[in-house]
């Protein structure tokens, strides 16, 4: 009762208030699993291979095809100064995902380095005393770089306006710390300009709202309510990234994402997760094998193969089919040895879905859901 109580609120909360482009429920059949790529240029620059389970030499992917992959996700950087996130390898690899038959998600971070919620820095020349010339410096960026692909006949199947955006995007303009209503107005204004390029020039790409709060509910229960009061309200689907060693077990996990399928009835996808299937640290690893550990999911081959297995079981369960999908985050690149050297290192080679020579561990075939 108290459950139906409080979906009764939030629904009158939100009545009048939602838009012809809010996404009624959807039944989905299967799930679409991805993984993101966008360091690939980097693993095979450094001469990165790939193998199958069997140790038969494949392109990655064929590999991706064959595990049951059906998404990429790439990352793009406004001008980052190193390779990373860099546009054109975006373009490359999108190409090659078309070709193989994947959907691709374009993941633009409005930054010219990383964005997450410790970090969403202007990129250098946009406005950050102007909300209005930045709104506007949004805009035609996210017009031209679609009209990239849109160019060359690459189609995007999503679009993420932002990375991780549970504390705003755009320093300081854009920031978000709380109620602050000429915040939420900015952000507003902000992730509506993007979005209006989008429907422009891809209006068939869906529009993913990516947020990190996957291990609190009530969190997310705030920021989907202020973004709705806000006009933040023509997005197709919400992103959640997921890691046990920042936002708990699988239970809070389910919990938060029963607030975007059931209590808003949008679709929800884990834009990214990844758990690590060794024990082992590599002296510069994104993801503590520690801190990551859930019980009755041990850190080796089984185990990660495991948990993707679960998360596939709760996102079929989730309600009126919203769960959508689950992607990994840069499960195809571990580092690269040369003649016991160094040579390239991703920082995720203990939680990666390839070993350290690039052949399949068993997760990877979980992929098809």
């Amino acid at each position: 009762m108290v459950e139906l109580n409080r979906r009764a609120l939030i629904q009158l909360s939100l009545a009048g208030m939602l838009t012809a482009t809010a996404s009624p429920a959807l039944a989905a059949t299967s799930l679409k699993n991805g993984i993101d790529i966008s360091w690939l240029p980097n693993y095979e620059s450094a001469g990165g291979k790939f193998y199958t389970a069997a140790g038969k030499p494949t392109t990655v992917f064929d590999l991706m095809k064959l595990s049951g992959v059906r998404v990429v996700r790439i990352r793009v950087f406004v001008n980052p100064n190193y390779r990373n996130g860099k546009l054109s390898d975006a373009i490359a690899l999108a190409s090659r995902a078309k070709d193989a038959g994947l959907d691709v998600c374009l993941d633009l971070h409005f930054s010219d380095d990383w964005a997450d919620p410790g970090h969403q820095q202007t990129p250098a020349g946009w406005s950050t005393t102007n909300i209005d010339v930045l709104a506007g410096q949004v805009q035609s960026y996210v017009a031209r770089t679609l009209t990239e692909f849109k160019n060359r006949s690459i189609p995007l199947a999503y679009v993420q306006l932002g990375n991780e955006i549970s504390n705003g995007m755009l320093w300081p303009l854009g920031r978000i710390d709380g109620n602050n209503s000429v915040q939420w107005k900015n952000l507003a204004k902000i992730f509506n300009a993007a979005t209006s390029a989008l429907r422009q020039i891809m209006p068939s790409a869906k529009n993913l709202l990516h947020l990190d709060c996957s291990g609190d509910s009530n969190r997310l229960r705030w920021w989907l309510m202020n973004a709705s009061y806000y006009w933040i309200r023509d997005y197709n689907i919400v992103g959640l990234s997921y890691y046990p060693q920042w936002h708990g077990g699988l239970k809070s996990l389910t919990e938060t994402l029963e607030v975007v399928a059931w209590e808003f009835e949008k679709p929800v996808i884990l834009a990214e997760t990844a758990y690590p299937y060794t024990w082992s640290t590599f002296g510069n690893d994104v993801i503590n094998p520690a801190k990551s550990v859930l019980p009755g999911y041990a850190l080796t081959a089984s185990g990660q193969a495991n948990y993707l297995k679960k998360l596939n079981t709760i996102m079929k369960g989730l309600s009126y089919g919203n769960g959508l999908g689950v992607w990994w985050w840069e499960g195809m690149v571990p580092r690269v040895l040369a003649n016991g050297q160094v040579i390239w290192d991703s920082g995720m080679t203990n939680s990666t879905l390839v070993d350290e020579t690039g052949k399949a561990l068993a997760a990877l075939a979980a992929m098809k859901g």
